[in-house]
């Protein structure tokens, strides 16, 4: 099952890209969730991170297709409203692009798209959510059996829940603040690696 580190957007960008550089190796994708950073700051990390020598295959440009496009990065996540799918794969058909879901609807239709997976939550109640009731597993599963390109489980993920995203079917587990929400990110990002290596080949 694949790990995907989402950046909280809460950071400061120093220490941020010190964090992405130390977790790198131990995740499969780092989804660069920066919403209130300038545009020429964020092209700016992406390109001191692939030249301190983070792989440019492991980084996710979040919503900024032209800085994907200058720095090389090919993979793209989308929010869900006015995602647009079908025309950034038109124009970029080799780009990989993943869509924020909410629904089962949602996911269909980003699959009908062409997205090339879907982020479903937030699964469990987390800080990021405060107040806004949990999809739950259940939906999960639902969401799972009705689509035939990876879903990617987010919200509220801890390594004990782990197995149980896994057994829904999730592709993998995306996770915000249990990674970036502390003081020791590769700490935190060890805990889940452990927890999936513990669980390696028995579902």
């Amino acid at each position: 099952m694949k790990l995907v580190a989402v950046t909280n957007g809460k950071m400061r960008r120093q220490t941020l890209s010190a964090a992405i550089e130390e977790i790198e190796q131990l995740v499969d994708s780092i989804i660069l969730r920066e919403p209130h950073m300038a545009d020429a700051d964020y092209r700016s990390m992406v390109e001191e991170l692939i030249a301190s020598g983070v792989d440019r295959d492991k980084l996710c440009i979040h919503s900024r297709l032209d800085i994907g496009r200058k720095t090389g990065v090919s993979n793209l996540h989308l929010k869900e409203k006015g995602s647009g799918v079908r025309k950034v794969k038109q124009a970029d058909p080799f780009l990989k692009v993943g869509v924020s879901v909410h629904s089962l609807q949602s996911a269909k239709q980003a699959e009908e798209e062409g997205a090339d997976y879907v982020m479903f939550g937030h699964v469990y109640a987390t800080n990021s959510k405060i107040g806004l009731e949990p999809r739950g597993i259940e939906e999960l599963k639902s969401i799972t059996t009705s689509i035939d390109i990876p879903v990617i489980a987010i919200g509220g993920i801890t390594p004990a829940r782990l197995q149980e995203i896994q057994e829904a079917g999730a592709a993998g587990a995306a996770v915000m603040s249990g990674m970036f929400g502390g003081p020791q990110p590769l700490q935190a990002v060890k805990r889940y690696v452990k927890e999936l290596t513990i669980h390696e080949g028995t579902l």
